[in-house]
């Protein structure tokens, strides 16, 4: 037997179920008034659910595809934290040389991070496979929105970014490549998985 249930009453067990989260966010914003939803002339507080990816278990053709997919996901993760760290830089960079207004200045804080960048990343992307250096370009342009040879250009300059686009090409980078979710499903899928913390 079946028991209708009323739409007000749903709304409230999606409340109750996020609780936890309504107390916590509650505590962060103590003194805030929420927005509120009148239901029978009763008002009921709102908050926000955060949003939930859904993935399917992946299907593969056959093992060899498998065997790939999944040398790709260990490769991704090698090189994520990089990726990360390469977006937070690019974000604070914008955000410290926008509050630098001369052109030296700002050239003498690109220096300074370029050094601290060197001393930190150097020997730990020396042991990186050359597929593995592949994915972190595509990974950078991904984070931020930018080929790595227009981040070469903009925060070094254009003659470096040439001479580095030039020296990938040895290896196999593109350097030039910005990055687009469709051309690399494979590699969007195991990202999208990473950040949703539903690595398996």
């Amino acid at each position: 037997m079946c028991t209708s249930v009323s739409p007000v009453r749903f709304i409230l067990l999606l409340w109750l179920i996020s609780s936890a989260r309504n107390i916590a966010l509650a505590q962060q914003m103590e003194g805030k008034l929420l927005p509120t939803i009148t239901v029978n002339n009763v008002e009921y507080p709102v908050a926000s659910l955060p949003n939930v990816t859904i993935i399917s278990k992946r299907t593969f053709a056959d093992q060899v595809s498998q065997y790939k997919f999944n040398q790709l996901k260990k490769n991704l993760l090698v090189v994520y934290p990089y990726a990360v760290r390469a977006s937070t830089l690019y974000n604070e960079l914008n955000e410290a040389l926008s509050e630098k207004n001369k052109r030296k200045d700002q050239r003498k804080y690109i220096k300074q991070k370029q050094n601290e960048l060197e001393k930190e990343f150097t020997e730990p992307l020396k042991n990186l496979t050359t597929t593995q250096g592949e994915l972190l370009v595509k990974l950078i342009s991904r984070y931020t929105g930018k080929s790595v040879y227009d981040l070469i250009s903009d925060y070094k300059n254009p003659m470096s970014a040439f001479l580095w686009n030039g020296a990938g090409k040895m290896w196999g980078y593109h350097l030039k490549e910005v990055y687009k979710p469709e051309e690399n499903r494979d590699i969007e899928i195991i990202m999208r998985s990473v950040e949703n913390q539903y690595v398996r």
